[in-house]
């Protein structure tokens, strides 16, 4: 699984994305995103250029508070199913 959080990391990075952090929890990836504004088209596109589609299971996109309620931070998960 390092190889493919190495990868979305990379991949995020190389579209100017700052990352919180990127876990894998039983196959399931969250990636925490320090951009409240970020367009849930370009980041499910990230995923898919960095990860097989085939590979990606119900990708979602949504906002959550993150440091105690201070920052906002979008958040993409998915089910890796490689």
């Amino acid at each position: 699984m390092q190889e493919l959080t190495d990868s979305l990391e990379a991949a995020f990075e190389e579209h100017g994305y700052g990352l919180g952090e990127v876990s894998v929890n039983r196959n399931r990836v969250r990636i925490a995103v320090r951009d409240p504004e970020a367009s849930a088209g370009e980041l499910r596109g990230i995923v898919h250029d960095a990860v097989d589609a085939e590979e990606v299971l119900g990708l979602d996109v949504t906002t959550e508070s993150a440091s105690g309620g201070d920052e906002v931070v979008t958040v993409v998960s998915f089910r890796y199913r490689g």
